[in-house]
């Protein structure tokens, strides 16, 4: 068997050869080598560095990764494409929190389209769809919920696999906002990242469980340290009241047929780095008792279709994303 050291190295070399198959498949498309690489040499001489035990988040499928249901569209046929990191199925993982910094971006999108970036913690339930907990923050472009294509903050729950309950910020009862909070949920964020010029806005996000109250709680900032926005009540969930059991970050796009799909994260593929793709950074696993780790090694890369969207193996915590859209 294996030792752990040993296996984070193969993970890191068959990241590398899977990128370097990636690029020769698409010339145009380039993918940061150096890093995945320089750390392949560079985990040689490290004997620890921090795993997470894998899972499939089923949302990511069999729940058309919420694009549709959670969308409000289940009447609007359309399509739907998402790059996202996923954990791996394991009912009895536990999971406390997550924490990102992503970039915003602003882009002309118009009424049936949606552009969305985020972070999940999510439970599994007892396998059935209608048990599936689910918490999700990030930022995202949604013209027919707002009235405008800005880039706005959101909160989103569900306990019953988005089929009766759960909504948006605060449009029914569950999220409760903190005293003082300085953002509520669906604000308008701005500005937005300039990827012409290179200069970058950046959100960070963190959901994490409140180990004395057991509730879910939001915060959230604007290039800064991220504060309480508000939480979910323990009371609201049914398996999340106890703990999650997997995670995701990533995003997906969402268009009605008559339309063509938007861009996702800076309107570019993932390659060129820092000012022109998007990224996730900083990305951690918050524990019970809430102190946080870095993730630092890969998780599997869930992508609809690469020749639209796509995301980079993780690196340092690190990854990249988007895609141009108009993809048919």
């Amino acid at each position: 068997m294996l030792s752990f050291p040993k296996m984070h190295r193969l993970s890191l070399l068959l990241q590398a050869i899977y990128v370097c198959i990636f690029l020769l498949a698409h010339p145009n498309k380039g993918v940061r080598l150096r890093p995945i690489i320089q750390e392949y040499i560079n985990s040689i001489q490290q004997d620890e560095v921090y795993g997470l035990t894998k899972r499939k988040l089923p949302s990511l499928e069999s729940n058309s990764f919420e694009a549709i249901i959670s969308g409000q569209r289940n009447n609007s046929p359309g399509v739907y494409y998402y790059a996202a990191h996923n954990s791996l199925e394991n009912p009895d993982d536990s999971y406390y929190g997550l924490h990102a910094t992503t970039d915003v971006y602003g882009h002309e999108l118009q009424r049936g389209q949606l552009s969305r970036t985020g972070i999940w913690v999510s439970h599994s339930g007892d396998g059935e769809k209608s048990s599936y907990n689910s918490i999700s923050v990030g930022w995202h472009i949604y013209p027919e919920k707002y009235g405008d294509s800005h880039p706005h903050f959101f909160t989103y729950w569900t306990r019953d696999g988005y089929e009766k309950t759960g909504c948006y910020n605060m449009e029914c009862p569950g999220f409760v906002a903190a005293a003082g909070a300085a953002v509520t949920p669906g604000a308008r964020i701005h500005p937005v990242s300039n990827d012409k010029d290179g200069h970058l806005e950046n959100v960070t996000l963190r959901v994490f469980k409140d180990d004395k109250t057991g509730d879910w709680w939001v915060y959230y900032d604007f290039n800064s340290v991220p504060t309480a926005v508000g939480y979910y009540p323990m009371s609201l969930f049914t398996y999340l009241a106890k703990k999650a059991n997997q995670f995701s970050f990533g995003a997906f796009v969402y268009a009605e047929r008559v339309v063509p799909t938007p861009p996702m994260g800076s309107g570019v593929l993932p390659g060129d780095g820092k000012g022109r793709a998007a990224y996730l950074t900083d990305l951690r696993l918050i524990e019970k008792d809430g102190r946080s780790n870095p993730i630092t090694t890969d998780l599997p890369i869930n992508v609809y279709n690469d020749k639209c969207y796509f995301i980079t193996p993780i690196v340092q915590a690190e990854c990249f994303y988007g895609g141009p859209g108009g993809c048919v």
